[in-house]
């Protein structure tokens, strides 16, 4: 079953608040089936909402917009969101959001909970698109996916077919197909929706190489350990790739925070991707 469309905002509710908060950081968690949002002030996160948070928006502060993988529970995903925004709010002007959805572990077999969770993100992503399509105009807007959260992105940007927003993407650890971008394919629309798309590589990681045997042996590698597959692409649509190797920053790690350090490691990536500044 394909989730409710869980923002109901009109467009008419945007008002750009002359005291708009730059560099400040929002969190949505998507497990009740409705979007909770919440804020992070200085005794930590507090209930916000989503009106709020469009209330409060500045289309000229670039969203950058982070999305976890498998096996993270609710505090986990608000502890590390929390953390990276303590490392990249002196990088460059930006507002950040911690986008969290039902990824808790499931006991039983890992394949089984792989096989549950991958479906799980391509569903949630109905949200993504629902909330994107509630921004205003020509916005900048990051999208940061990690692990099954780049399947997330990917399958939002697939389904976004308005292109209002200026988009660039980024790929961490990504636990897709590295043929799901190709034209016919799962995600084979996403790169229409996006300007620009940053992948990082790693032949080390030490959950990815597993990935073939989600559907069975002999199965497609991942893109975040063989990197996208660009057979039958677009001259367009392959020069907006960019594959960056991260072996040496990560090892054999498959974790959300390690992926995000790396990201934040090369400053003029971040800045590029992130605070599209070219």
């Amino acid at each position: 079953m394909k989730p409710a469309l869980i923002f109901s905002v009109p467009i008419l509710l945007f008002v750009f608040a002359s005291s708009a908060v730059a560099d400040d950081a929002w969190f949505v968690d998507t497990r009740p089936g409705a979007a909770a949002f919440s804020r992070l002030e200085a005794n930590g996160w507090e209930a916000s909402s989503d009106q709020e948070f469009l209330e409060t928006f500045d289309a000229g502060i670039p969203l950058v917009v982070i999305i976890h993988g498998n096996w993270m529970s609710l505090p986990e995903a608000k502890y590390y969101g929390k953390m990276f925004h303590k490392m990249s709010r002196n990088i460059g002007s930006h507002r950040l959001l911690v986008w969290s959805w039902p990824a808790e572990r499931i006991n039983g077999r890992l394949r089984q909970d792989a096989q549950i969770k991958a479906a799980r993100a391509d569903a949630q992503a109905e949200h993504l698109v629902a909330f994107l399509r509630l921004l205003p105009d020509d916005c900048k807007v990051s999208l940061v996916g990690f692990s099954f959260g780049a399947k997330l992105v990917c399958n939002a940007l697939q389904q976004y077919a308005d292109h209002s927003l200026q988009i660039r993407t980024v790929l961490l650890a990504a636990g897709m197909d590295r043929e799901s971008l190709q034209p016919g394919r799962q995600y084979g629309g996403a790169l229409l929706a996006t300007e620009k798309m940053l992948v990082h590589v790693n032949p080390l990681d030490s959950k990815l190489r597993f990935y073939p045997l989600l559907n069975g042996c002999g199965g497609p590698q991942a893109a975040g350990k063989e990197g996208v597959n660009r057979y039958g692409m677009s001259a367009e649509s392959r020069t907006k790739i960019r594959s960056v190797d991260v072996s040496r920053l990560i090892g054999v790690e498959h974790g959300f925070m390690d992926s995000l350090k790396a990201f934040l490691v090369c400053r003029s990536d971040f800045s590029h991707y992130a605070l599209f500044l070219d």
